[in-house]
């Protein structure tokens, strides 16, 4: 009698693994490990020089005021702003406090950090694809990316936005080493990885909706595993959503998410409408719901439905807040280019940087991030005489806030006209703004020269200057010149002469 033969097991397999060409982790032969190399090794370096390329230069523009200001408070003070203005980037303010304790706040020192995680985010662009494609596709998806104006925008930016984006591409880098190998060893590193990308920009969050569509899709069985992940790293970002929930009014001035306003996308993502045109068009050839495009195609396409959706009742609709998403466009662009011959693919690069290349240097200018702060502290030096005082504008749009910031940072203290209306400084007492005295004609006096400092182009410097400083002022006053450094309005005003017509008030 025949033994019973015991059934032959067939192992299960999903979609991620019938997709699996080779082992992720094996050795390799040394040419391909070669090849791996260069695919991070030249992206991370291309991107640090220019990064690094002109990164003084431009002057810091509002945001980034706000984060010099922040960062040089006392740490009860930023605690106590952030209760009430700008939790979202409460993280990072904190952070920007530790590095300019012991560096100082220079230009250099306070982009540094995004220039940094721009460049590590360059690499890892190429090492994801190098490891889900080839060397080829991570290479070119790195270059490209390195090459976009908006990379080196934001990798020159002191905001948080460039450090979202590096925590986005490592957390996928590491859920794409969890899904080959699960594994609790490699599931930790990706909730680290979650929590930093929360805590640097939470509507960064909107990632794990892609995560979680590739898990299901390819990685079913190991959906417990990524969701104890997720939650884990979520749990540091709860605080301060909570805070931020009682801040919306902050958004309140972003325009409401609209078919148009989307189609403006591309253009915003990359920092230029031909190259963004193109970026996308590549990007839809090389989109798939199959191993190994289906990661980038729910990384760049699911965030920004996300996001859609929930600015139809919070609006948050601004490309710079989808900047995370960035990669997954180079890397989908690099798949499509992967299907023609090399040096096609190549010359495509080429033509990417050499397009850039008009929207590099103006990025670079002193004006380069649109607001020309250092003209404006080069004005009141060359212009400004004894005696001058400032009045600034009111607390809408940040007016009186970012005109203040850019005079007390440019501005020497010998030069600066006198802030005769500043009751309580900015940052202080829990408040973001700075705030005035109530008596405006007292605090004022009767100085023979006024600068009025407004932030945008104002054909009127003193048209919606608040009540009662623009009365006052048309009373008083009249204009004798109008300077406009990029972003900037500044006007000089005369004391009129006793006994003088006095126009009407308007």
């Amino acid at each position: 009698m025949r033994a019973t033969e015991a059934p032959v097991e067939v192992p299960v397999r999903d979609g991620w693994e019938e997709g699996l060409t080779a082992d992720p982790d094996g050795p390799g032969d040394r040419a391909g490990r070669s090849l791996g190399r260069l695919a991070w090794i030249a992206p991370t370096l291309l991107m640090g020089l220019l990064g690094l390329a002109r990164i003084t230069w431009p002057a810091l523009w509002g945001d980034e005021l706000a984060t010099w200001g922040m960062a040089g408070v006392s740490w009860g003070d930023l605690w106590a702003v952030v209760q009430n203005f700008d939790a979202a980037i409460g993280p990072y303010y904190a952070l920007m406090h530790l590095v300019t304790g012991p560096f100082g706040d220079s230009e250099l020192v306070l982009r540094l950090p995004s220039m940094l995680a721009m460049a590590g985010a360059a690499g890892l662009v190429g090492a994801l694809g190098t490891r889900l494609a080839s060397p080829r596709v991570g290479l070119t998806a790195g270059l490209i990316f390195a090459v976009l104006p908006s990379t080196s925008r934001y990798a020159h930016e002191a905001r948080p936005y460039a450090i979202a984006l590096f925590a986005a591409v490592l957390a996928t880098w590491l859920l794409v080493r969890a899904i080959d190998r699960p594994g609790a060893a490699r599931w930790v590193p990706y909730a680290g990885a979650v929590a930093l990308l929360g805590l640097g920009q939470f509507v960064g969050l909107l990632l794990l909706a892609g995560h979680a569509l590739v898990v299901l899709l390819m990685r079913p069985r190991a959906g417990w595993a990524w969701l104890v992940a997720a939650v884990v790293g979520s749990l540091p970002v709860l605080p301060v959503v909570y805070l931020a929930r009682s801040q919306q009014t902050q958004v309140s001035w972003i325009p409401a998410a609209t078919l148009d306003r989307v189609a403006d996308l591309p253009a915003g993502l990359t920092g230029d409408a031909l190259l963004g045109g193109v970026v996308l068009a590549l990007a839809l050839v090389g989109m798939s719901l199959r191993r190994p495009a289906v990661v980038y195609t729910a990384w760049a396409f699911v965030p920004v439905l996300g996001l859609y959706l929930v600015s139809q009742v919070t609006p948050l609709w601004l490309p710079r807040y989808l900047l995370f998403v960035l990669p997954a466009f180079a890397l989908l662009a690099a798949t499509a280019l992967s299907r023609a011959p090399v040096l096609r693919g190549l010359a495509v690069v080429v033509v990417v940087a050499l397009v850039a290349v008009p929207s590099q240097l103006e990025l670079r200018e002193t004006d380069g991030h649109t607001q020309a702060s250092r003209d404006l502290g080069a004005l009141l030096v060359e212009e400004g005489a004894a005696g001058d005082v400032a009045v600034y504008g009111g607390n809408v749009g940040g007016d009186q806030r970012v005109a203040r910031d850019a005079v007390a940072r440019y501005t020497p203290m010998t030069s600066r006209p006198r802030d005769v209306l500043l009751a309580q400084a900015a940052r202080t007492g829990g408040s973001f703004t700075a705030r005035e005295c109530a008596q405006v004609a007292t605090c004022l006096g009767q100085p023979q020269r006024v600068w009025v400092i407004r932030t945008g182009r104002l054909d009127d410097a003193l048209r919606g200057l608040g009540d009662p400083k623009e009365p006052l002022l048309r009373s008083q006053y009249d204009v004798d010149r109008l300077f406009r450094p990029t972003g900037f309005t500044v006007a000089l005003l005369l004391r009129r002469s006793v006994g003088s017509e006095q126009p009407p008030v308007r």
